[in-house]
């Protein structure tokens, strides 16, 4: 299995990379060049909104403070350390338990150990069921490229 496929994809078929949280997933970068781009912004914020008669600039200070909380976050990944948005999540100890990559490698796949709600659970059981359908490297390829939310 290669390492950098591995480095991406938590244990629960979930694409760690693709998180907002990830400390090298592209959101995070990308709010962070963001920051740096708008620079000053709110000066002009407050100016726009009666020069286009545009209130949607009122808006501007809550845009930032979610903008520099996606920038903020530094997860390395569940392969690397609990999941910092499923605090509960069941997957990470269970896979270094039974010393696994994926779920669905497991003989008790699917569980009830997830911990995940109704709508994750459903797209976790999809996401290892298309791995083991095509595989972790054909898998990873196909989804790479895609949002993860």
């Amino acid at each position: 299995m290669r390492q950098d496929i591995l480095k991406a994809l938590g244990p629960c078929g979930l694409n760690c990379e693709k998180c907002f949280a990830h400390e090298d997933g592209d959101i995070r970068k990308y709010s962070l060049k963001l920051i740096e781009k708008l620079g000053d912004f709110a000066l002009y914020a407050k100016r726009f909104e009666s020069l286009l008669d545009a209130p949607i600039f009122k808006k501007y200070p809550d845009f930032r403070i979610m903008l520099e909380y996606l920038a903020s976050e530094n997860c390395k990944g569940c392969r690397k350390e609990n999941c910092k948005l499923f605090k509960d999540c069941g997957v990470r100890n269970c896979h270094q338990q039974k010393n696994i990559d994926f779920c669905f490698q497991c003989n008790d796949y699917p569980c009830n150990k997830t911990n995940f709600d109704s709508a994750l659970n459903k797209r976790w059981t999809k996401l290892n069921d298309r791995i083991r359908e095509i595989g972790v490297e054909k898998y990873y390829a196909e989804t790479k490229d895609m949002p993860r939310y």
